[in-house]
């Protein structure tokens, strides 16, 4: 099962999001609210995959994705927002991310598709 860290600093988001992706099967193992609290959990836990927001206190989410990676090579990082900007896009990707989806458009398809072992094909994404 694949194991999820996710990162955002609303607790309100975090509950839908964790709702979300406990429902399409993908094992939701800690929440942090800001990169700093990431980084302690990314070291301890070595998720498979983080979902993390672009706009966070302190770290952004695009300056926090190298150091998260750093700390575990092999884990995919989302990074998402509830903007839609093109550029966000280009920087999640020069960030090393996997993709970025906007907030509105994470849905169960998209769950589901996260849950693929492998990183799905960043066109199927939004």
């Amino acid at each position: 099962m694949t194991s999820v860290l996710i990162v955002d600093d609303q607790p309100a988001f975090r509950r839908q999001l964790h709702a979300l992706l406990t429902c399409a099967g993908l094992d939701v193992i800690a929440e942090a609210g800001g990169i700093p609290a990431a980084e302690v959990l990314v070291k301890s836990l070595q998720p498979d995959l983080a979902i993390v927001d672009v706009i966070l206190p302190g770290v952004s989410g695009i300056e926090g994705t190298p150091r998260l990676k750093a700390l575990a090579p092999n884990m995919r990082v989302i990074l998402t927002s509830a903007y839609h900007e093109q550029v966000l896009r280009v920087s999640a990707r020069d960030a090393g991310a996997e993709a970025f989806i906007p907030k509105d458009e994470l849905d169960l398809n998209v769950a589901l598709k996260l849950k693929e072992t492998t990183p799905p094909d960043s066109n199927a994404l939004p």
